[in-house]
């Protein structure tokens, strides 16, 4: 009886650990009791990771939740994924202003030599909306006054 509860719980070890292997979020960096990073990737620091999460925990310092996001960086792009209630976007439209000002505010203050993208995910850092850099790519015509005409 005994081998079999030991294979049991070595088994059970085993699967719980390849699960968690398998669902990686990443190396997580904690900044403070109310923000953590998880880094993941070859091309992605844990000093890029830190920076972020002291941006961000300097920025929203008087907030008391605890704030979770991911970063990784595709072809260049650094990708902010952060976890946020699906419902509370979907209830409130105006706070797509709100995040596409987030992300402006991380490129300029914390990635300035790179694009970035913010991904809001739910708790399981499961995509559901980004915001993208914008970058226009047709021709600027010159505006004419009426007064030229």
């Amino acid at each position: 009886m005994k081998k079999i509860v030991n294979l049991l719980v070595i088994t059970t070890v085993l699967f719980v650990t390849a699960c968690n292997f398998f669902n990686s979020y990443g190396k997580k960096i904690t900044i403070s009791d109310k923000v953590e990073v998880y880094i993941k990737g070859d091309s992605v620091t844990e000093e890029a990771g830190k920076k972020l999460g002291t941006y961000l925990d300097t920025t929203w310092k008087e907030l008391d939740n605890k704030r979770s996001f991911q970063l990784t960086k595709e072809n260049g792009v650094y990708l902010v994924h952060m976890v946020i209630d699906e419902k509370a976007l979907k209830d409130d439209p105006t706070l797509d202003v709100s995040f596409m000002a987030l992300r402006l505010l991380i490129a300029m203050n914390v990635f300035p030599e790179a694009k970035v993208n913010l991904v809001l995910t739910d708790n399981q850092f499961k995509p559901f909306k980004t915001y993208k850099e914008e970058t226009s790519t047709e021709p600027v015509e010159p505006a004419v006054s009426d007064t030229a005409k």
